[in-house]
């Protein structure tokens, strides 16, 4: 042991001194070159010859001409937590990074961001954003990210068996279940009318705990706690996750509306929804490149918002958003922020970003991609990039406007609360939770209580008291 805490100090000495003494223009203030220029290095830059390169050099080309006082440097680093805490610590972050909304709390709470707020007033950003995802980049009126794309989980259905068990509106829009005892409402329907299973989610890969994921929440249920010495703690030994888990055994047991295979990767999730076998599945807007391997009849897509439960509405999102390393000076985050609109990020659009829009839904028309689900709005909808997507939208769209009317418009309900993954060991999380799932879906007299003990008991000792 004093070996271990040996060691341990000498890496923290290490890593402090790496922070006094990094040379990088961040850490130092000194954030201009020889010949003046504003520097800033821009990571997740690609390594291979290709497309992706080709574009980001003739970005980084035609930026660097509108703009000859600011210098862009590459960096291959993408974010990743076995490298990103040493890297922070020794001022070796590039000025520009990126990652998904699952890492947004850590990076605020740890100060590895800028505050931007006001560089994004002098760059015009007030009053853009969804307030949906200013509350995730924001602490205390303060703004530390650039969120660039979101999404959200919503009720996918097949039209077809809606309109088989008379679901469906007058209009084409569907009937919407409000809360999960109407999912089981609906999905009895459904297996009456049309022997057809009425919802399911998946059970492995991992990928039955990402979905059960809200369903839990809204049953109340939180995870992982965050402690204030920088640990974390497993909360999910309660009433309200007993509760949820008993949603998803009486899906099987007392109803009769879960498929009789209840081993389900995310492969034969979807091919299960595509082939018309299920009713209802939960989902997000890029389900359809998987619907498409399985030649799903774009007229049969539909999708909703997701229901409300016990506790409180909520629905899984997720994204990805750029980072201003913490340092920067106010030339750089004015810089950044010129370069995240370069790239297409930024509300306002010119004729060049609006050809870029259109050419990518032309491409998916050429490809035979579902068009017209739309997806989380960074910016509000009156803003220039706002407006124009929707235009295109509703230009290329394939499907039936009416089955997916619902859940485009939800995307504006401020009511239904945002949530990201978990912060820490998620992946780990679901698999502990597809191990549950399993097992209240192949034992009928399962033990809720018993069995939900000893998984946050091991997810805590195998995993939340083993970081580093």
């Amino acid at each position: 042991m004093k070996a271990k805490k040996v060691l341990a100090i000498v890496v923290i000495l290490a890593l402090a001194v790496a922070a006094v003494t990094g040379c990088t223009a961040t850490q130092t203030g000194n954030d201009k070159n020889d010949q003046g220029q504003t520097v800033i290095s821009v990571g997740n830059w690609p390594t291979k010859e290709g497309t992706a390169l080709d574009l980001i050099t003739k970005q980084k080309a035609e930026f660097e001409e509108a703009n000859p006082d600011i210098s862009i440097v590459p960096d291959t680093w993408a974010f990743d937590l076995q490298t990103f805490y040493s890297k922070a610590a020794a001022g070796q972050l590039p000025n520009v990074y990126y990652s998904n909304f699952t890492e947004i709390e850590k990076i605020i709470s740890g100060d590895y961001g800028a505050d931007i707020t006001d560089g994004l007033k002098r760059a015009g950003y007030e009053n853009v954003y969804n307030e949906s995802i200013l509350d995730l980049i924001s602490r205390d009126g303060k703004i530390y990210t650039y969120p660039t794309d979101a999404y959200t989980l919503g009720l996918a259905y097949n039209a077809d068996l809606f309109e088989q068990a008379g679901l469906m509106n007058d209009d084409g829009t569907p009937q919407q279940p409000k809360t999960w005892d109407d999912v089981i409402e609906f999905g009895k329907k459904i297996k009456e009318t049309t022997g057809k299973a009425g919802f399911i989610i998946p059970t492995m890969n991992n990928n039955g705990g990402w979905i059960f994921s809200p369903i839990a929440w809204s049953y109340g249920v939180e995870f992982v706690k965050a402690n204030d010495d920088g640990s974390y703690t497993a909360t999910f030994d309660c009433q309200e996750m007993y509760d949820a888990l008993k949603f998803i055994s009486d899906l099987k047991w007392e109803h009769g509306i879960f498929v009789d295979n209840i081993l389900i990767d995310p492969d034969e999730y979807y091919r299960q929804f595509s082939l018309g076998n299920v009713g209802m599945i939960l989902g997000a807007p890029n389900m359809v490149d998987r619907l498409k391997k399985f030649e799903m009849p774009f007229e049969n897509i539909g999708i909703m918002p997701i229901p409300e439960g016990p506790a409180k509405h909520v629905t899984l999102t997720g994204g990805y958003t750029a980072t201003v390393s913490a340092g920067a000076t106010e030339d750089q985050i004015d810089a950044a922020i010129k370069w995240l609109e370069k790239t297409g990020k930024g509300f306002r659009l010119d004729d060049v970003g609006k050809q870029a829009i259109e050419e990518e839904y032309q491409k998916k028309i050429a490809t035979n991609t579902a068009v017209g689900i739309d997806t989380l709005k960074v910016y509000k909808d009156d803003t220039e990039v706002a407006e124009f997507r929707k235009e295109m939208l509703e230009k290329y769209a394939n499907v039936d406007l009416n089955h997916v009317k619902l859940y485009n418009e939800s995307l504006n309900d401020t009511s239904i609360e945002l949530h990201p993954e978990v912060e820490i060991c998620a992946q780990e999380l679901y698999g502990t939770l597809d191990k549950l799932i399993q097992e209240v879906l192949t034992n009928q007299n399962a033990d809720i209580p018993s069995l939900v003990s000893t998984a946050n008991k091991e997810f805590q000792s195998n995993y939340l008291d083993n970081l580093n």
